[in-house]
């Protein structure tokens, strides 16, 4: 099974209100599903392009008290926005949540370059930051606690 899952960050003014001159540049993360690839031919280059359906951010983008992404693949925003520049997508995978199957955890991929020196990429989770960050450090007394956590990959609610 393919898991084609993408994130985009994209970086927006933000103003307090409309009367507000002051503005404050922040990013945002949306994230989404690739649903076709196409490839525009300018006869000279070429250019990737992804078609995208994107995860409404407001109702179904959430951070968990462990810090974890979730998103609800169900609630589909921006349908006026459905391409991308290929290299402005970073892949993410969705695991369903075990605790709360309407919910997807978003697990980031760390790229690094291939070890035969191709071009293409290979994704490598052994030193993910985002993962890891997340986890207490182990020890006799919440080791099993831990354990049942990082097993289910969520804490109880």
């Amino acid at each position: 099974m393919q898991n084609s899952g993408v994130t985009l960050e994209a970086e927006s003014m933000h103003f307090a209100s409309s009367k507000d001159n002051n503005y404050v540049m922040a990013t945002i993360s949306y994230y989404g599903v690739i649903e076709e690839i196409w490839e525009v031919d300018y006869v000279k280059f070429r250019v990737p392009i992804f078609k995208c359906k994107w995860v409404d951010s407001n109702t179904g983008v959430h951070v968990d008290e462990l810090g974890f992404t979730l998103v609800d693949l169900a609630k589909i925003g921006y349908k006026e926005d459905l391409f991308i520049m290929a290299y402005q997508a970073k892949q993410v995978f969705y695991v369903k949540d075990p605790s709360n199957e309407r919910w997807s955890i978003v697990i980031q991929g760390k790229n690094e370059p291939d070890v035969d020196n191709h071009d293409d990429s290979i994704v490598k989770y052994a030193n993910n930051s985002s993962l890891s960050r997340q986890l207490p450090p182990m020890n006799e007394e919440n080791d099993v606690g831990c354990r049942n956590r990082i097993m289910t990959g969520r804490s109880k609610r």
